[in-house]
C-alpha cells in the first residue's frame, strides 16, 4: 500500500514542487493538497492521509492549531516545511512538542529552489513519517473547571514553587565532574531529550546532546532545553570544556569530538559520515577520553548512528542505554545498538532518567 500524502502550504508554488518531488517514488502517493489551515483540516477528515507536510505561516488557521487538531481527531505524522531562521527554529520545535514527528529546513530567500535541491531528504523524511509512533501529550479535560481549580490552587502553588526549587538546584550546581552522559538522537530526539533532562535531578556528570539537525536549529534547541529543563544548555563551540550538571548541544552541520580533559573540537567534514553531527563521532570520542566514566544513550531515530559508537564505551568498561522499542517514535537507532549486543539497558523513556542518576551515583 503506497503512503497516502496530504500537502499544507499556502505557497501554490512550493505545494507543486513538494507533490514533483513525492510523485517521483512509487512507494508514495499524494491524496490532495490544502492552501491554508482550515482547508487542511477538512481534507484530513475527508482523505484521512497517512502523513502531512505543513507549512507553519498560513491563513485561517496556522500550522500549530493544525497539530493541534490532527491530534485531537486522529493523532497522524506530520513533516514541519520550515524557514532556516532563528524564529523559523522556535516555531519548529513548538511544532515538534505540540505533535509533529520530524522537519524540512528550507531557505526562505531560495524559496521553491530549495525545496527541489532538498529531493531526496524530502521522500526520506515522508517515508520515515510513516512508520513513526506519534507521541502527544494528552491535557487532562476539568469536569468542573472553576470548582476544580480553585482546588487544585494550593497544590499548583507548592508544585510551582518545588519546580522553581529545582531550577535554581541545577542552576547552581558546582560539584567536582565525574562522569559524562552523552546522548544521541534523531527523529523523534528533540521531545524526548527534553522530557529525560526535565526529569533528571542535577548530577556531577556533564551532558553531551547529540541530534541529527541543521544549523540554527541547534543554537535555538539549546535555548529550549535550558528553559524547559532547568539545566544551563548552550550550543557546542570549539575549546568549550565539558562541566558537571550542564548541557552541551553538538552543533547543526558540523561534527563534535570529545578530547581529553573534556575540551571539545568541532570538525567540519568527516569522510564517511552520513549524519551531521556524527553520533559515531561524539560517542567514541566521549569513550576514548572518559574512558570506564562514559555513559551513552541512543534515543529514536532512523539508521544506525551510534552502534558503531557504543563499541569503544563497552571497550572501555563504560554503560550503554537504549530506548525500548515500545517509548521510541522511530526504534531505529536503537534497535541497531541492541543488535550489536553491548546494550546493558533497553528501557522507556520515561525509565532512563533514574537508571542514569544511579549509574553516576554508584
Amino acid at each position: 500500500m503506497p503512503i497516502r500524502v496530504l500537502i499544507v502550504d499556502d505557497s501554490a508554488f512550493i505545494r507543486k514542487a513538494l507533490a514533483d518531488i513525492l510523485r517521483r517514488d512509487n512507494d508514495i502517493q499524494i491524496v490532495g493538497e490544502a492552501k491554508d489551515g482550515l482547508e487542511a483540516i477538512e481534507k484530513f477528515k475527508e482523505l484521512k492521509p497517512d502523513v502531512l507536510t505543513l507549512d507553519y505561516e498560513m491563513p485561517r488557521k496556522n500550522g500549530i492549531e493544525v497539530i493541534r487538531e490532527v491530534m485531537r481527531i486522529k493523532p497522524t505524522p506530520i513533516v514541519m516545511i520550515s524557514s532556516y531562521t532563528k524564529e523559523g527554529a522556535m516555531i519548529t520545535l513548538r511544532c515538534l512538542e505540540e505533535g509533529a514527528v520530524d522537519f524540512i529546513s528550507k531557505d526562505v530567500e531560495k524559496g521553491t529552489l530549495e525545496v527541489i535541491r532538498k529531493g531526496r531528504e524530502i521522500i526520506e523524511k515522508v517515508k520515515n513519517a510513516a512508520r513513526a509512533r506519534v507521541k502527544i501529550k494528552v491535557k487532562p479535560e476539568l469536569k468542573e473547571p472553576f470548582k476544580q481549580a480553585e482546588s487544585m490552587r494550593p497544590q499548583l502553588e507548592e508544585r510551582r514553587i518545588f519546580e522553581e526549587r529545582k531550577v535554581e538546584e541545577k542552576r547552581l550546581y558546582d560539584k567536582a565532574l565525574k562522569k559524562l552522559i552523552v546522548i544521541g538522537a534523531s527523529t523523534g530526539g528533540p521531545n524526548t531529550v527534553l522530557d529525560i533532562l526535565s526529569v533528571l535531578p542535577p548530577l556531577p556528570a556533564a551532558i553531551l546532546v547529540v541530534i541529527h539537525m541543521p544549523p540554527v536549529f541547534t543554537e535555538t534547541y539549546a535555548q529550549r532545553l535550558s528553559e524547559r529543563t532547568g539545566f544551563p544548555a548552550k550550543e557546542a563551540q570549539d575549546g568549550d570544556r565539558l562541566e558537571a550538571g550542564k548541557v552541551l548541544v553538538a552543533p547543526g552541520g558540523k561534527h563534535i569530538k570529545v578530547m581529553k580533559g573534556g575540551t571539545i573540537k568541532i570538525v567540519n567534514e568527516l569522510p564517511d559520515a552520513i549524519y551531521k553531527p556524527s553520533i559515531d563521532l561524539a560517542v567514541e570520542s566521549s569513550a576514548e577520553a572518559f574512558r570506564g566514566d562514559t555513559i551513552a544513550v541512543i534515543l529514536t531515530g532512523m539508521g544506525s548512528d551510534g552502534a558503531k559508537g557504543i563499541k569503544k564505551v563497552k571497550e572501555f568498561g563504560g554503560k550503554v542505554i537504549a530506548e525500548s522499542e515500545k517509548s521510541a517514535v522511530v526504534f531505529g537507532m536503537p534497535r541497531a545498538a541492541a543488535e550489536t549486543g553491548l546494550v546493558d539497558y533497553i528501557e522507556d523513556a520515561h525509565r532512563i532518567p533514574s537508571i542514569l542518576e544511579r549509574l553516576v551515583l554508584s
